[in-house]
């Protein structure tokens, strides 16, 4: 079982409002994530909440026997915190990878989700990385042998030491979607990904 981990632990300082309730194409950031991430075979999926977790679970409601909550241990750490949150939770269950997905990138395709996914099967290697245009990006894939070297991870490096500890393991995937290398920290940034939208909508 391949299970997506939605990183939605942030303050969304920047943005001014929690990502995860911000609305991209009829739904929010985080039911968007979770429904492609549905569409691309995961059907497990858990939500790693935090800074804005009372505001979120009041406005959203989870299917309880797909989706799992859990508040990220260690804000301060950063997303490293919130995996090792969500690794936590999905240690006693039979999970082969995780396909961490951060909720500010709900404009991912659910084709690069499955290339992911794809790559992970074929080559068995522990580290999925898409690529667009020679530049590596996010969503990531992680497999269970990894998983240990996620939670020993130093919060300066995150999950970035374990894909740099060795370049043999890591299997770099090419995906068309630039989605994969744009965050969305800023208002700014997310009303040009709704004006993307509007224009593409209207083509």
């Amino acid at each position: 079982m391949i299970v997506a981990m939605i990183l939605a632990a942030g303050e969304s300082a920047r943005m001014g409002h929690p990502k995860a309730l911000l609305n991209y194409r009829g739904a929010t950031f985080l039911e968007g994530i979770l429904s492609a991430a549905y569409a691309a075979g995961l059907e497990r999926r858990v939500v790693v909440l935090g800074a804005n977790a009372d505001e979120v679970l009041q406005a959203l409601e989870f299917e309880s026997d797909a989706t799992m909550v859990v508040r990220s241990e260690k804000l301060e750490a950063g997303p490293i915190g919130s995996i090792r949150a969500g690794i936590r939770l999905l240690s006693n269950h039979p999970v082969e990878a995780v396909v961490v997905w951060s909720v500010d990138r709900p404009h991912v395709s659910v084709t690069t989700i499955e290339a992911l996914v794809g790559g992970f099967r074929e080559s068995h290697l522990p580290v999925v990385v898409p690529v667009y245009q020679g530049r590596r990006g996010h969503p990531v894939l992680f497999g269970r042998e990894v998983f240990q070297e996620l939670l020993d991870a130093p919060d300066a490096e995150g999950a970035r030491a374990v894909v740099r500890a060795d370049p043999d393991r890591v299997l770099a995937v090419s995906v068309d979607d630039p989605a994969v290398l744009e965050d969305l920290d800023t208002p700014e940034q997310y009303e040009a990904l709704l004006r993307k939208q509007d224009r593409l909508g209207e083509g």
